[in-house]
């Protein structure tokens, strides 16, 4: 069943109102509660009871559905990336990753993977939102944005790190050095949700 997160703040009084979620800055007068329901309706229904309770007083400022995460498997992941294309033209070629070649090295190849492999989970559906913005101002530690667009609320998450952790296996090779990357830009874009 979904689990559903029910915000609500202070209420200042009828004499003064502030636009809701105005002031964000005062997150310890919020109150947020994680509820399960079967849909938003049912948690919207809920979220009335919740007022009787612990949120006796405030104002409900959102109830939104928790972001469950998203786990693949490896073949799930490989078909997806072998399936994204874009104009028509697949984006991964997996002949293009040699077996005994690791895609993280301190080589120019990785971060043009990273980025390949984002647009291949956005494209075929995997992430939605999913992108990457590699800072590379600093030659021995390029530090990169992993970045997912919520479009349904018109909001970008973003969360840095340095380039190595954006794999899973700093072993991988071929293919398997893909799924790596594939795995820790999957896990990262949980995080942002």
């Amino acid at each position: 069943m979904p689990k559903y997160r029910i915000v609500s703040e202070l209420s200042p009084g009828a004499e003064h109102r502030e636009p809701r979620g105005a002031d964000f800055s005062r997150d310890g007068d919020r109150l947020v509660t994680a509820i399960k329901a079967t849909n938003l309706v049912a948690a919207v229904a809920k979220a009335s009871e919740v007022l009787v309770g612990e949120h006796r007083g405030r104002r409900i400022v959102s109830v939104e559905e928790i972001h469950p995460g998203f786990a693949y498997s490896d073949e799930e992941i490989s078909r997806a990336l072998k399936r994204a294309t874009r104009a028509g033209i697949p984006l991964i070629d997996p002949g293009d990753f040699e077996d005994d070649t690791t895609p993280f090295c301190e080589s120019e190849e990785f971060n043009p993977t990273v980025q390949l492999v984002a647009i291949a989970l956005r494209e075929s559906g995997l992430v939605l939102g999913l992108d990457t913005s590699v800072l590379a101002n600093e030659d021995d530690e390029p530090y990169v944005m992993v970045e997912v667009h919520d479009e349904a609320r018109s909001v970008y998450f973003s969360r840095g790190t340095d380039v190595r952790r954006l794999t899973d296996d700093l072993e991988a090779a071929g293919w398997a050095g893909v799924l790596a990357v594939a795995r820790a830009l999957i896990s990262f874009s949980n995080k942002l949700h």
